[in-house]
């Protein structure tokens, strides 16, 4: 599975993101198992010429019980960040992950970002 590579900022000064990755429909690896106070902005970006949905993926703890659907406008970016109880895998080979698909492979781009 591919997967984004996280941005981390540090408080009072400027860092270059990550450049953003493709959101496929099998779906990106999303890394959280070095959150700082689960602060973890993701941010989807839509270049298509509709709006199209992204999918986080629960969770397989206890609290991953529903995926959150996002649907995000063409020629827009979103922001969001998660409760990772809901939707962070805390087993098998995702361990530390959070998953998110896209409703088709070329329209959606997603950077993520550990915030202070």
């Amino acid at each position: 599975m591919d997967k984004a590579t996280n941005s981390v900022i540090v408080r009072n000064e400027a860092t270059v993101l990550e450049d953003a990755v493709a959101l496929k429909t099998t779906g990106l690896g999303i890394d959280y198992s070095n959150k700082s106070c689960g602060k973890i902005l993701i941010l989807i970006n839509n270049t298509g010429t509709a709006a199209k949905k992204a999918t986080i993926v629960k969770g397989d703890s206890l609290q991953g019980t529903e995926d959150m659907e996002i649907s995000v406008a063409n020629g827009t970016t979103v922001g969001i960040v998660i409760e990772s109880g809901k939707f962070e895998n805390v087993s098998g080979e995702n361990k530390g992950k959070v998953i998110v698909k896209g409703e088709d492979a070329t329209s959606l781009k997603v950077q993520v970002v550990e915030l202070p």
